[in-house]
This record gives C-alpha cells, sequence and structure tokens, in this order.
C-alpha cells in the first residue's frame, strides 16, 4: 500500500465485507519479517457480496475484489452501472463482440479486456461520475492545461 494509513482504512473495508460476505484471505498483513516495514497487505477475494455493499459500492483503493454472479449481459451492466463511482474496469470474455458491448455500456472511464492494465501514457486515464479529476495522460490531458479561443481578424 501507498502508506501505513491507506492499509488501515483498506483492512476497516476488509473487516465491514467480512461481516456479510465470505471473505477468502484470512491472514490480512504478511507475517513475514521483511515485510514488517513496509504497509504491505494480502489481497482479498469477498464472495456472497450484494451490490448494495459498500465493499461493492465504494472504491477502495486496495487489494480487494468482491464476486456478484450475473446471469446476462444485461445484467452485468446494471451491477457494474450501480455504483456512483466509475474509473476503471474490466470485461473478461472470449466474445469480442459482447466484450465491445460491454464495454460500451459501461459507465467507466476505462475498461480494459481480458486484462487489467488500463492505464497507458499515450492515452487518456480518469473516471465517470464521481472517479477521477478530469483526464489524465494522453492528447485530452493538454485541455486542461490550454483555453481555447478564437481570434478572427478581417483583411479586406
Amino acid at each position: 500500500m501507498v502508506s501505513f494509513r491507506q492499509r488501515e482504512t483498506v483492512l476497516d473495508y476488509i473487516g465491514l465485507g467480512g461481516r456479510k460476505a465470505r471473505e477468502w484471505c484470512r491472514r490480512r498483513i504478511p507475517a513475514e519479517p521483511a515485510y514488517a516495514q513496509g504497509a504491505y497487505i494480502q489481497p482479498t477475494v469477498f464472495e456472497n457480496v450484494r451490490s448494495e455493499m459498500r465493499v461493492a459500492q465504494e472504491e477502495i483503493f486496495g487489494p480487494v475484489v468482491v464476486v456478484i454472479p450475473f446471469d446476462t449481459e444485461e445484467e452485468a451492466v446494471r451491477l457494474a452501472n450501480a455504483t456512483p463511482f466509475g474509473l476503471s474496469g474490466s470485461v473478461w470474455t472470449r466474445d469480442i463482440a459482447k466484450a465491445i458491448r460491454t464495454a460500451k455500456g459501461i459507465a467507466s472511464g476505462v475498461v480494459s479486456v481480458n486484462c487489467n492494465s488500463s492505464v497507458h501514457a499515450e492515452a487518456p486515464f480518469g473516471g465517470y461520475k464521481m472517479s477521477g479529476m478530469g483526464r489524465e495522460n494522453g492528447m485530452h490531458a493538454f485541455e486542461s492545461y490550454t483555453q481555447v479561443k478564437n481570434v478572427y481578424v478581417d483583411l479586406s
């Protein structure tokens, strides 16, 4: 983690989720002495999560993932969009047409298909809804440093 404070924030979220969902990580902080000086935390997976739970609704910014089953593509998009945030997401499928439809339907600033490497210096990065602050990276980032002006001169 970036700091001990952020690790505590993530541990608080894990504690919230663990009260209502099944947690697949019991040793949250690595016990090995080599990790004692850093703000390390083990990855955590939750199942039996409902979409209205805080661990499914909020940006945790830690190694935490929730698993919410769905039956249809439409339901998957609805679940992905049922949050006030939309920074980044991933779609995993062998069907490229389904991947493109789903990615278009998800209200997120970045959607990766069959990977989770969504940040690239040459591509814009930023969220939708309550996520992010404008666009970083790529040509879109220049917009925050410029102001458009039109000057018309009649030389006739």
